[in-house]
């Protein structure tokens, strides 16, 4: 990997969200919702920025499909465990989507040692993704009806990207090793 394929402008907002985990757990937990807020909305746009910037510029790189999926699950789990733990969030949604999250990982780093394959995040994933924080914010500014139907909707997308994760996974698996 070169640094051309490093320093790219959707790696660098990457890395900014999965920095932004640090004042969005701080100020759940010092139960400043608007400042919490502020920084979710912040990593929502740099989420939405990092792939617009790949795509227009052509800077899809292996690293920015790892960095991507990560960013993603560093702000969700760091913001639904201090959501869970200091502002009543519902702690089963937070261990379903942990658990979603952790399998996907595993799935990911298994290609990637078993069949040196980098895939990237999919339309499900990032939609499921959305939803989420689209709840967080509905929860923290508490519209209660939007929160519940917001919910289901989030269950719905993790039952169905983790389907189109594991078809994902079991194709490139299911690969025959030549030789």
């Amino acid at each position: 990997m070169n640094k051309k394929e490093i320093l790219t402008i959707s790696n660098f907002l990457s890395f900014i969200r999965i920095f932004l985990v640090i004042p969005i757990f701080y100020y759940l937990v010092q139960d400043n919702r608007l400042l919490a807020l502020i920084y979710i909305l912040i990593a929502v746009i740099t989420d939405i920025l990092d792939g617009y910037f790949a795509r227009k510029l052509n800077q899809i790189t292996d690293l920015g499909k790892v960095l991507d999926p990560l960013a993603d699950k560093f702000c969700t789990i760091g913001g639904l465990i201090a959501l869970s733990l200091y502002q009543g969030f519902p702690w089963w949604i937070t261990a379903i989507i942990i658990f979603k999250d952790i399998l996907i990982m595993l799935g990911s780093l298994f290609l990637i040692s078993r069949r040196h394959m980098v895939i990237s995040s999919n339309v499900p994933g990032k939609i499921t993704v959305f939803l989420i924080a689209l709840t967080v914010i509905v929860y923290l500014l508490k519209i209660e009806l939007l929160f519940v139907t917001l919910m289901l909707s989030v269950l719905i997308m993790l039952v169905y990207s983790g389907i189109s994760y594991f078809k994902i996974f079991y194709r490139y698996y299911d690969i025959k090793d030549e030789g």
